[in-house]
């Protein structure tokens, strides 16, 4: 039984079931160019405009910089399927983070 309920521990804190701080990743991998608050600088305001998208829409803007009326986004914008967040190692970034860094953008009003 200690052994079940060790498992079931371990894999309720593994990286897979924890929650992602949006606002972290919004600050580590987003700030620099749209602003601390989403409020623009190098790259465009994302706070009340692209934060009102679609999960979908979002998702496709980060990975591939296509916006929310099929054109490609401006450079410098990443396409993040090919490239990494700070702390993935890597790896492009989850639906799961991704949807974290919108919702902590929608709190920005």
């Amino acid at each position: 039984m200690r052994s079940l309920i060790l498992v079931l521990l371990l894999l309720c804190t593994s990286p897979v079931f924890a929650a992602y701080d949006g606002q972290d990743l919004y600050q580590q991998n987003c700030a620099v160019c749209h602003g601390d608050k989403a409020q623009g600088k190098i790259g465009p305001r994302l706070k009340g405009d692209s934060s009102k998208w679609s999960s979908h829409l979002f998702q496709r803007a980060v990975l591939n910089g296509i916006d929310d009326g099929g054109k490609q986004l401006k450079s410098p914008m990443p396409h993040w399927s090919n490239s990494s967040l700070k702390e993935d190692s890597g790896k492009p970034p989850t639906a799961a983070e991704i949807d974290a860094i919108q919702k902590y953008i929608r709190t920005l009003y």
